[in-house]
């Protein structure tokens, strides 16, 4: 799969924003974080998401270098994991930028709890979009391209 790819849609919810980048066969979808993001804002964007999606893979970057609240609770999870799974979702590697520390903690058990819902996960935290774009994109670029 070739590395160039092309805007399919920037739009903007409620407190971020969600660019999708096309690579001709996955989708990478970056969500900014432009005000605090807990359930209630990733709602609509997971809709939206799965709406265009074409594959069971779900690559994601969230960018919260501005440092806004982030919140997600093990009910939230749950739900989000869920309405992942009912959209055809069985493979998600997806990256977090942020300079906050103690969200591995937040990674750990969000992988957890989606490897008990029967995904296959790689989740990570770092505070260098650039090396969470590398994450993302060495599985990404790295899938087979649908027939």
């Amino acid at each position: 799969m070739k590395s160039e790819f092309r805007v399919m849609q920037d739009r903007a919810f409620d407190n971020c924003a969600l660019q999708t980048r096309d690579y001709g066969g996955e989708q990478l979808h970056l969500i900014t974080a432009t005000g605090p993001v807990g359930y209630a804002e990733r709602v609509p964007v997971f809709r939206e998401i799965l709406r265009s999606n074409r594959s069971g893979n779900f690559f994601y970057i969230l960018d919260n270098r501005g440092g806004h609240e982030i919140s997600l609770s093990f009910e939230d999870m749950t739900l989000l994991n869920q309405m992942l799974f009912d959209g055809g979702i069985r493979y998600v590697r997806g990256a977090v930028v942020t300079h906050d520390k103690a969200y591995g903690i937040l990674i750990a058990m969000a992988q957890a709890k989606a490897e008990a819902s029967d995904f296959k996960v790689e989740l990570t935290s770092t505070a260098d979009l650039r090396a969470a774009e590398d994450f993302v994109l060495e599985k990404l670029l790295a899938t087979p391209r649908p027939a």
